[in-house]
């Protein structure tokens, strides 16, 4: 029990410090995904900090195997290159007692990422969609403007310019706004409308889903660039319906499902392919914890990092195999009875391969 321990505190900790590098990687590039989002006026930046904890539990249930799998590589392979591997199989820990532990880390890991997997992320990705869909993220259009800037719409139909903004940034002052109309039938050039006015503000429209840009105090000029036959109208007050930017920040829909309406819907391809990904995951995680075992076993003059590359090539042949059954699930190419269980079925395959030829080296 006291070498089980040993053993299984040094591969939590090697577990842990991999996974929190890989977090961390992954984390900044969703933040500055999202910062992009942000700089282009699709979301707001009072929302940035909840999306980007929304994304943790999602990448932690995708960097849980591979930290895993990278920490057993990590800490046998120094035991290995140390020699306390060959000192423990003297004292009577067997490849097998070290399999069998191997083994209930890992199930003991694929549980927490089935969790993660089968009940918090949907509940993530649930959220994550009520988020984008609020008024806080879609009443935003002047918390994203930059005074002094120009900036265009997502469907590259609409250019505004504020010169100020309130101390609220409810409020803009010295609007421009240019609005491209649709072309004529006749297909000619395509009229252009413009409008100059003492301030705006943003308003919601009482259909869901639809926002407005109301000016006050202004002229609007209406024509064809380059021609002379242009209408020109003072208003006191004037909406320019806002094209919404449909971007979404976020994963599949199938994943806002819970795994019981998945399993109700299982005959159908996409909702079977996110099913199956799920459990994926935590199968994922015990055959690379059991496949780490003896690639791990590196002879005492070779470097302790010198298996990696391998392992490394391995685990992404494994995960993009999965990617690539999924898809076919979804299209149909391969049935929802074979779904993405023939990847599992070829990686324990492989397993047993390594074992035997490791056993007989």
């Amino acid at each position: 029990m006291i070498i089980s321990r040993y053993l299984t505190r040094e591969v939590i900790k090697a577990m842990l410090a991999v996974t929190l590098v890989l977090l961390l990687a992954f984390l900044s590039q969703q933040i500055v995904r999202y910062l992009n989002y942000v700089a282009v006026g699709k979301i707001p930046t009072n929302v940035l900090l909840q999306l980007v904890s929304f994304e943790i539990p999602y990448l932690l249930a995708l960097l849980l195997p591979l930290g895993l799998y990278l920490g057993i590589l990590i800490a046998y392979g120094r035991f290995y290159v140390d020699n306390e591997m060959i000192i423990l199989q003297m004292a009577g820990y067997s490849q097998q007692r070290l399999l069998k532990l191997t083994f209930l880390i890992g199930l003991a890991i694929g549980a927490i990422v089935l969790y993660l997997m089968l009940s918090v992320n949907p509940l993530i990705s649930e959220k994550r969609q009520q988020l984008m869909d609020s008024d806080e993220a879609t009443e935003h259009l002047i918390q994203t403007m930059m005074p002094g800037h120009f900036r265009v719409s997502a469907d590259g139909q609409h250019v505004m310019y504020v010169e100020k903004l309130s101390t609220d940034r409810t409020r803009a002052q010295n609007v421009f706004l240019a609005e491209q109309k649709a072309p004529s039938t006749s297909g000619g050039q395509p009229a252009w409308m413009l409008v100059f006015a003492n301030e705006g503000y943003q308003e919601k429209a009482q259909r869901p889903g639809e926002q407005f840009f109301v000016t006050t105090e202004g002229y609007r000029y209406e024509g064809v660039p380059g021609q002379s036959d242009y209408k020109i109208t003072q208003f006191r007050k004037y909406a320019v319906r806002l094209s919404q930017n449909n971007v979404h920040p976020t994963h599949e829909a199938d994943e806002i499902l819970t795994t019981a309406a998945l399993w109700q819907s299982y005959d159908n391809p996409g909702h079977a392919a996110e099913f199956q990904w799920r459990f994926s995951m935590g199968i994922l995680t015990v055959l690379l914890a059991l496949l780490a075992v003896p690639l791990s076993a590196i002879r005492p003059r070779h470097g302790r990092y010198i298996g990696l590359l391998p392992a490394v090539l391995v685990y992404v042949v494994y995960i993009n195999l999965l990617f690539m059954a999924e898809r076919w699930v979804q299209l149909g190419t391969v049935s929802i009875g074979l779904g993405m269980w023939w990847v599992h079925v070829f990686m324990l395959l492989l397993v047993m391969a390594v074992f035997r030829v490791k056993i007989k080296a």
